[in-house]
């Protein structure tokens, strides 16, 4: 593994993703370090199999994005796929998109519990705890907007607006 050259891709991709956030002529829903969600196809000149090129993945009818890496899509045939970080796959299993969509009302949560395991490098073991998993929307990076108590977009914060642990 070469730091050096993990650090340069990542830094490509966000490169590439730039273009989207900052593009006009897509709506821009979602996005990630390889993966982005925007209202229209791309030309044909910007997808392909190639490296560096985008691939279309889904031609989704509905989605429901809650959190970076929490998020719910339902393509045009009626498949859902949902992704929820720090979940395991059982979990998951038992969440519709239906279920994420109550989740854009204003203070609504949902609560799992669910077991992980955590490796430890000292004891040389890995221990299985309940863990308990909130649901909801959140992000620590941007303010949440809410338009009559429905979850609607987000805004960058302003400096001013970001409370320091050292003060």
């Amino acid at each position: 593994m070469n730091i050096a050259i993990a650090s340069a891709i990542t830094a490509y991709a966000r490169i590439k993703m730039s273009y989207f956030k900052n593009n006009p002529n897509f709506k821009l829903f979602y996005s990630d370090t390889d993966n982005i969600v925007i209202n229209k196809p791309l030309p044909p000149l910007m997808v392909a199999d190639g490296l560096g090129l985008m691939k279309l993945e889904h031609v989704i009818e509905k989605a429901v994005f809650l959190a970076p890496k929490v998020y719910g899509l339902m393509e045009e045939n009626g498949h859902e796929i949902i992704k929820a970080k720090g979940l395991t796959k059982n979990t998951i299993n038992t969440i519709k998109l239906s279920d994420l969509e109550k989740l854009l009302i204003k203070d609504s949560s949902r609560v799992f519990t669910q077991e992980k395991g955590y490796k430890s490098l000292f004891k040389s073991n890995i221990s299985v705890f309940n863990t308990i998993y909130t649901l909801k929307a959140t992000s620590n990076k941007r303010h949440l907007i809410y338009k009559n108590g429905i979850f609607d977009s987000t805004r960058p914060y302003n400096y001013d607006e970001i409370s320091s642990s050292s003060s």
